[in-house]
């Protein structure tokens, strides 16, 4: 990959310099937000794309992406998704790489991640308006809904409207904002009031390694999940405001009602799972925390289960990219019956109506026993996946976003 600036020619046209994507995150880290990074950055290199990153100074290298970062703040540890209150001072660094690295590339469009990114992103511009560089700016969901989610303001509940005011001035700022559900495209259009010309769905992709077949018992030998019975999967940040605290209730339910089933929860923060565990009967035996598993790992992991399991909640506004990662892997998938989630899966799929852990307990007991359906869903969720979720169509999309932002901006300029 040439770290050479200069035009890069693509289906549609030609870009005028790199694209630099600004990720005000811990990149990279193992979890859902910046696996759609890394996924957009792989994508558009495909397309050949050159893409710089700008990210927070901790956080994992990953091999042939080209990543500058900030300095490491003392004290700032945290990889976990959630509020940090380092994050405000990071951003004020963040902002000030972005513009030494924009300047000095003569990058000819700004991609800023969330709504820290985009605000970020707005700035950068302003200060260097003689370039009018298009920006756009990557949502995912809503950022009071998720500060909501997680309880970050639960003592201070007055704050949460500032916060819901202050996400509704930064959508304004950019050229177009791309949106991962189009939950999250009906949240901008209804209650931010955001013209639907600037909005564009550009959904989470999977890599071609999840769609490989592999052997479930010589994986589950490998990992130490036992051979015997059967495993239900869950990946991803294990915090209750992912969904995590209903799924822990219902995994209790199940466990009681069955001796044959094994629960595998991949993920991190463990601690307070093991904590609230502890006191579990015998049962707890069968409930296995590896913790944080590497992003190259995942598709090991997805092959040792039988059934795979997504808690988050619809209200969330958030599309879940680990679905995708499930029906690649052919897994049938248990889920609540949000919009996002019908959209990846059809109606194939055993779908929990309502958000209590019982219903989800009784999907779950429903799902390992219906062996004939959970084959039925897990094959056609391959072949979805395999159509509509390839890191080349989205490539393709993201690039031709960028030459059309990129002419409005030529036009305005003459």
């Amino acid at each position: 990959m040439t770290n050479r600036p200069g035009k890069t020619a693509l289906a549609g046209g030609a870009i005028d310099g790199p694209v630099v994507h600004i990720a005000p995150t811990p990149f990279f880290s193992n979890r859902g937000c910046h696996i759609r990074i890394l996924n957009e950055y792989e994508a558009l290199r495909q397309a050949g794309q050159r893409v710089i990153i700008c990210a927070y100074g901790l956080g994992s290298e990953v091999a042939g992406v080209e990543v500058r970062r900030i300095g490491k703040i003392p004290g700032y540890t945290k990889t976990s998704a959630g509020f940090s209150p380092f994050k405000p001072f990071a951003d004020v660094l963040l902002f000030f790489l972005v513009l030494k690295v924009v300047f000095q590339e003569r990058a000819a469009i700004i991609h800023g991640h969330l709504h820290e990114g985009g605000l970020i992103g707005w700035w950068v511009k302003l200060v260097l308006f003689w370039r009018r560089i298009s920006l756009v700016m990557d949502v995912q969901g809503s950022l009071s809904g998720e500060l909501k989610a997680y309880g970050t303001f639960r003592r201070v509940p007055w704050v949460l409207p500032l916060f819901y005011a202050l996400e509704r001035l930064v959508l304004w700022l950019p050229d177009l904002i791309v949106c991962s559900s189009h939950a999250s495209l009906d949240f901008l259009t209804r209650q931010c009031r955001i013209s639907r010309k600037k909005l564009e769905v550009v959904g989470d992709v999977v890599p071609s390694s999840f769609f490989e077949q592999r052997d479930r018992l010589e994986q589950r030998r490998r990992l130490g999940v036992p051979s015997e019975g059967m495993v239900v999967l869950y990946s991803g940040s294990l915090l209750p405001g992912k969904g995590v605290d209903l799924l822990l209730a219902a995994v209790d339910l199940l466990l009681q009602r069955r001796q044959d089933v094994t629960v595998v929860l991949v993920g991190y923060p463990k601690q307070w799972i093991e904590k609230q565990t502890v006191q579990w009967p015998a049962y707890r035996s069968r409930l296995l925390l590896p913790g944080e598993v590497a992003y190259g790992e995942l598709a090991g992991w997805l092959a040792t289960a039988d059934l795979a399991v997504d808690p988050k909640r619809g209200a969330s506004g958030e599309a879940s990219g680990k679905i995708l990662h499930y029906m690649a892997s052919g897994l049938p998938v248990v889920c609540f019956a949000s919009e996002n989630n019908r959209l990846f899966l059809g109606s194939e799929a055993f779908f929990v109506d309502h958000e209590t852990a019982e219903s989800l307990a009784a999907a779950l007991d429903l799902a390992l026993t219906d062996i004939q359906t959970r084959n039925k869903y897990g094959a056609s969720g391959r072949d979805r996946a395999a159509a509509s979720f390839t890191l080349a169509a989205r490539g393709r999309q993201l690039a031709d976003i960028y030459q059309r932002i990129q002419r409005v901006t030529k036009t305005i300029r003459t």
